[in-house]
């Protein structure tokens, strides 16, 4: 069911437009504008690529979306004047459907907002590594979610055999430099999202004659 609704919020625009044109020209740009814009979401959510701005784009795509129909309709409204009086039963929804997608997409800015305060898992892509380091082992999402936090463990190692104090210190001067702020208790700490999505990741490094233990860890909003 989940799968379902989530291409229909994909798949709406195309459908509600493929309804509303009227022109070929404006009709063939329309579509792939939105289909580019479609690509953002899915991309996300099958991790084709990792952005900062996940909340932004699931709450801004359906008003980017509707944003192009709009345009495309006045683009066509010039070329072809008014569209017939009363117009068919399946304009009007399609109408319909495309403004209340607009504005499910207001919503799901203020759910991000009201709503997202659950532990999440931390993305391995969040931690930038300079070059000569590398991971060497990594626990992957979801391996340890408790009440509080889900916990991502890594070991950074040195592919040129630094010693352990070396590749920590590189590791918090890239990690400074990317943002990360350093707390009192020396764990780094940075928004996980942009702007919608406040929650914060935190960052433990321990040396370790093996390596560098780095903990990644994915918080609720709760004091920590």
């Amino acid at each position: 069911m989940g799968t379902v609704l989530g291409w229909g919020y994909v798949l709406l625009p195309l459908v509600c437009w493929a309804v509303l044109a009227r022109t070929r020209a404006v009709g063939v740009v329309v579509a792939g504008v939105l289909a580019a814009l479609a690509v953002v979401p899915v991309g996300l959510e099958c991790g084709w690529f990792h952005s900062r701005a996940v909340a932004e784009c699931q709450a801004g795509y359906p008003l980017a979306a509707g944003l192009v129909v709009l345009l495309g309709a006045l683009a066509e409204h010039l070329r072809r004047g008014h569209r017939p009086a009363g117009g068919s039963g399946r304009t009007t929804a399609a109408i319909a459907l495309t403004a209340a997608h607009a504005l499910l997409g207001l919503v799901v800015g203020l759910l991000y907002q009201l709503a997202v305060h659950e532990p999440f898992s931390p993305e391995r892509s969040e931690l930038a590594l300079p070059p000569g380091l590398a991971v060497e082992h990594d626990s992957g999402p979801d391996r340890d979610c408790g009440l509080h936090a889900c916990l991502r463990e890594l070991t950074v190692v040195s592919t040129e055999g630094r010693p352990a104090a070396e590749v920590a210190r590189r590791l918090r001067e890239r990690l400074t430099a990317e943002g990360w702020r350093t707390r009192p208790d020396l764990v780094l700490a940075r928004r996980h999202g942009w702007l919608l999505d406040k929650r914060i990741t935190l960052l433990s490094i321990t040396e370790r004659p093996a390596g560098v233990a780095v903990e990644l860890a994915g918080p609720d909003r709760s004091p920590w």
